[in-house]
């Protein structure tokens, strides 16, 4: 289009074909198998115009598409303490549209900044929600009554946020980098109100203090993760208290966290290199989101690689 303005366009064909048959020795299903087959075409249209060499905006517009796959409509597992996820034969895809708006600047060889905001508007997500297996509600599973749900297709969701960077070049071989990324996300629930999306985490980033000199290079760098009140917490998230830490009026919440980190290389010539670290220093305690998983504590990382 010019030295300008570049546009960038692109579109592909999806189909899906998923059989799957169910044995009925253990659950009695009312259903014998579930099929799929779908398809869609996604495309992205973008624009990037850079007015000087130094400045760029860009936008960009595109659809996705998701198709349910063999977990989503033939497993059978609790995802908490008295629910029971059941098969869906019922499925049927989602689909995505999404659009973005973005920026960066150059200030001389010295400063980089950028940002981009975003929204995906997500047309019959896959979401868990409360189900019924032959006419029932509750089920006994693995000897408790439990509450049957199912991956469901939801009227709508929404996600939104932003993303910013900066790198910043210091003297004597110093630098720093930053990135951070915020966004929020709510689905439509069956009474058609609306409620905070799981599949949208908190706030997070990384920031990093590098230096490079000859041969050597050293990164130290902080990972951090915002938190999520309870109100905050998807209601599927909220019955999940075994996840997640307990605030002060015992109901369960995200807490906020940060590492701190050290990595140093060496390149001994040009096909050995010797690398060391120490992740978590600090040795913090804590969950990613949504996973109920401690990460590790603190972590001495060695490794020697050589190139032939």
């Amino acid at each position: 289009m010019g030295e300008k303005l570049t546009v960038l366009t692109g579109a592909r064909y999806n189909h899906i074909l998923l059989n799957a048959a169910f044995d009925k020795s253990f659950y009695d299903l009312p259903f014998a198998s579930a099929d799929i087959n779908t398809g869609a075409v996604t495309g992205s249209a973008g624009l990037v115009y850079s007015p000087k060499p130094d400045w760029q905006l860009s936008t960009n517009l595109s659809t996705g598409f998701r198709s349910p796959n063999v977990d989503d409509i033939g497993k059978i597992f609790d995802s908490a303490p008295g629910l029971v996820v059941v098969p869906n034969p019922d499925l049927k895809p989602e689909y995505a549209y999404n659009a973005d708006l973005g920026f960066a600047k150059v200030f001389g060889e010295v400063l980089k900044l950028d940002a981009t905001a975003f929204y995906t508007y997500l047309q019959d997500a896959l979401v868990r929600r409360d189900y019924t297996l032959n006419g029932n509600s509750f089920i006994e599973y693995e000897g408790e009554s439990s509450q049957v749900q199912a991956i469901q297709n939801a009227a709508y969701a929404r996600v939104w946020g932003v993303q910013a960077g900066i790198e910043l070049k210091l003297p004597a071989g110093f630098g720093i980098t930053s990135r951070y990324s915020l966004q929020r996300g709510r689905e439509e629930l069956d009474n058609g109100t609306e409620a905070p999306l799981r599949h949208a985490a908190p706030a997070f980033g990384t920031t990093r203090l590098t230096y490079t000199r000859n041969r050597f290079k050293a990164d130290f760098y902080a990972v951090y993760n915002g938190a999520f009140r309870y109100s905050q917490l998807a209601p599927e998230e909220q019955d999940k208290a075994y996840l997640y830490a307990t605030d002060e009026d015992g109901n369960p919440y995200s807490p906020d966290w940060t590492t701190l980190n050290l990595k140093a290389l060496y390149q001994l010539n040009r096909h050995l290199s010797l690398s060391a670290g120490i992740e978590n220093i600090t040795d913090q305690r804590y969950r990613p989101y949504s996973s109920g998983i401690a990460a590790p504590g603190r972590n001495f990382v060695m490794s020697v690689r050589a190139v032939i």
